[in-house]
């Protein structure tokens, strides 16, 4: 854990500068790349933009972590930005990660997800990364009647928790290219022996998705306005958990 003091510090920095550091030019962005290739060759950016902190830009990787770096590449900091606001502290990270996966949500293409949806009106939407044979998936999708009842719709991508050679991996392309995949992926989650098919799917890029927002584990639930909780939750709780902060 962090030191109380690091964070008090950082955020006290981040109050008292409120001007963005400088725009970021092309020779920041090489001499930045540059130093993070030095470290580790396999690191790819996926954007750099300034911070809240005169001289300090944010580097975004794709495994959505975000770095702050000195303009000339060459000091990093590792960890979250905080700010003050009023009397208490707001993590700057976590509220920047959050908008960006509220943006990308809506670029989703609704044909690439497995739509459980209710027959009446549409309360709340929520998006789960989901593979098909953990316990706690397999639990919110026997469950999936009273969520749909509760108004709830649940969008699924794919997480193969096992990454892009496992069997999961497999299963879950079988479920993305059957002929009824809100079918397949009621087999597969009841244990049921799935028809292995392939097609052009969209399995490698939500599981490349949920990584950079940051899921580690299945079910994530992402909500419209961009917020992770991670597991499970009952209709009942997760009802309430949307009326009292959606």
């Amino acid at each position: 854990m962090r030191s109380s003091a690091y964070l008090f510090s950082l955020a006290l920095l981040t109050s008292s500068n409120l001007t963005l550091a400088a725009p970021v030019t092309e020779a920041m962005t090489q001499a930045i790349t540059q130093n993070l290739k030095v470290v580790n060759q396999q690191i790819q950016i996926r954007g750099i933009t300034p911070s809240p902190i005169d001289g300090l830009y944010q580097v975004e990787i794709d495994t959505g972590e975000v770095i702050l770096t000195s303009g000339d590449g060459k000091h990093f900091v590792l960890g979250d930005l905080y700010g003050i606001k009023g009397q208490r502290f707001v993590n700057l990270s976590q509220q920047r990660q959050k908008k960006q996966r509220a943006e990308t949500l809506t670029s989703l293409n609704k044909d690439d997800m497995v739509i459980f949806s209710p027959a009446a009106e549409v309360k709340s939407v929520v998006y789960a990364f989901t593979d098909v044979d953990c316990g706690y998936c397999q639990k919110l999708h026997n469950e999936m009647a009273e969520y749909n009842n509760a108004g709830i719709e649940i969008r699924y991508l794919a997480f193969p928790r096992g990454g892009l050679r496992s069997q999961t991996y497999r299963d879950m392309v079988s479920v993305w290219c059957a002929d009824d995949p809100k079918a397949a992926m009621t087999t597969s989650k009841s244990g049921g022996q799935l028809e292995s098919k392939e097609c052009e799917n969209p399995v490698a890029e939500q599981y490349a998705m949920g990584t950079a927002f940051g899921v580690t584990g299945t079910p994530a639930l992402v909500f419209e306005d961009g917020s992770l909780l991670p597991g499970y939750l009952p209709a009942e709780k997760l009802s309430a958990y949307l009326q009292e902060n959606m």
